[in-house]
């Protein structure tokens, strides 16, 4: 299972040579992430609610221009490409712009907003949402990159 390494995961999803019990740990790994995201810690607001609505909708349509990155109804392997890019995209994407953008954040808040507030906010919602939409943009790269590099005579 690769963790970082995305180069060499796109090369075995090219080949075709990722098996069957590698593409469980991944959404193995994934669903347990998702299951904890989901979690309700706090009693919601009106940003925790309208986060959700959006990310709802992010999610649908950003699984939609991901399967038509991997070449719609004509594509090969959409949930295993998915599930193991996906996976690989969220642990680069957390340490290299989730950490440092929400040491930012939250530094910025404590030093002009008095603090960081405890429930949700209007940042919250911006920040979740460009979070989400660059993680579909991210996966649905690497996933046309696969489905292009497959489909090539050289592959």
């Amino acid at each position: 299972m690769y963790i970082w390494k995305i180069n060499n995961l796109n090369k075995e999803l090219i080949a075709g040579d990722l098996p069957e019990h590698e593409s469980f740990k991944y959404l193995m790994a994934s669903t347990v992430l998702y299951s904890l995201a989901m979690i309700q810690y706090i009693n919601p607001n009106r940003f925790d609610t309208l986060t959700g609505i959006v990310a709802g909708f992010v999610a649908i349509l950003g699984l939609l221009f991901i399967y038509k990155c991997n070449g719609g109804k004509n594509g090969r392997h959409i949930v295993v490409r998915y599930m193991a890019i996906s996976w690989v995209v969220f642990i680069r994407m957390f340490v290299l712009l989730m950490l440092p953008t929400m040491f930012i954040v939250f530094t910025l808040q404590e030093m002009f907003m008095g603090g960081v507030p405890d429930e949700s906010t209007v940042i919250d919602l911006v920040y979740l949402t460009f979070l989400e939409i660059t993680y579909v943009f991210w996966v649905a790269k690497h996933i046309n990159r696969v489905a292009i590099e497959s489909n090539s005579p050289s592959a």
